[in-house]
């Protein structure tokens, strides 16, 4: 315990009416589908998610929770994404925020994340001012989004972009190898950990992860794989506030053999359009200033700049 008398540990299946009671000071409703979400997701996954909670004289006063990752956005070095932090207002002003932050960044060294990212908002000014006093600095990464809206069944822009032209289904763990190979034409980089972890997640754990495959029902070019490409995203209920539901998709590949066929504009499409039956009321995603195709195709396929942040803090 510090002088303030705050006591940090992991946050508790027993904790979950008090985060959601403390969480609807700020978001106005309570989320407690993205917070059951989330626990039940911790417990499966524990190398995967960090979730604390700061405690005052026995009430929760506070909590923050993240996601470990190694591989999304093409990235190669693993990250902790913060997408949920509040602290009750009885207690605010007390150090409570900075201790659950300052815990968070040692259990993420712990686990040899060596970056912190978030997403904000660019209207939540207490949010951000924390955030600076934190350490973070803008990332070189725009923010990326598409209501589920926006797209068209079987269309692209005019182009045809039916099943029966471009066949898809839902990925399966025979999958692995060829998406590895795919990647690493593409990347020139070996993620196969990356994609082990992230198939394994989307066929074992139901309303994590949403991935589809483009088959290959023809020969083309080099027979780099017997499919033509791959797209991935995960399912979020909620962050800082957020009360609808939201995709991220974070990684999306074609056969280099295949680029010239709408593969990934058809991949983009039936993704949007399997989550609009979801439900799920937007996509998103994160691309490097600098990485003007992946930013041309995505725009290409009514994606534009979101009203958010992109925000990183170094780990050392």
């Amino acid at each position: 315990m510090t002088e303030n008398h705050i006591k940090v540990r992991a946050l508790g299946s027993n904790d979950l009416e008090a985060v959601v009671t403390l969480d609807q000071q700020f978001s106005g409703s309570p989320r407690l589908d993205f917070f059951s979400k989330r626990l039940k997701a911790q417990q499966d996954s524990p190398g995967t998610f960090i979730s604390l909670s700061a405690e005052i004289e026995g009430k929760v006063a506070g909590f923050v929770s993240c996601q470990m990752l190694e591989g999304e956005f093409g990235g190669d070095k693993p990250v902790a994404v913060l997408d949920a932090i509040g602290v009750d207002r009885e207690f605010q002003r007390r150090g409570v925020g900075h201790q659950l932050f300052d815990s968070l960044i040692d259990s993420i060294r712990t686990q040899g994340g060596r970056e912190l990212h978030s997403v904000v908002k660019w209207d939540q000014p207490d949010l951000l001012r924390f955030f600076s006093d934190a350490g973070f600095q803008l990332a070189d990464r725009y923010v990326l989004e598409l209501s589920t809206d926006a797209i068209n069944e079987g269309e692209f822009d005019g182009t045809d972009l039916s099943r029966d032209r471009i066949p898809m289904r839902s990925l399966t763990a025979d999958d692995l190898n060829q998406i590895i190979r795919i990647d690493r034409h593409i990347t020139e980089t070996d993620r196969s950990a990356y994609y082990q972890r992230t198939v394994n997640q989307a066929l074992n754990e139901s309303g994590i992860r949403i991935s589809l495959v483009a088959e290959k029902d023809d020969p083309i070019g080099d027979n780099l794989a017997a499919i033509r490409g791959f797209i991935m995203a995960r399912v979020d209920y909620g962050e800082f506030g957020q009360t609808g539901s939201e995709a991220v998709i974070d990684t999306i590949g074609v056969d280099p053999a295949a680029q010239d066929q709408n593969i990934g504009q058809a991949l983009v499409s039936q993704l949007v359009t399997n989550l609009k039956g979801l439900r799920v009321e937007s996509v998103r995603t994160e691309v490097p200033w600098d990485n003007f195709n992946l930013n041309g195709f995505l725009q290409q396929c009514g994606f534009r700049p979101a009203q958010r942040l992109a925000l990183t803090r170094q780990i050392s």
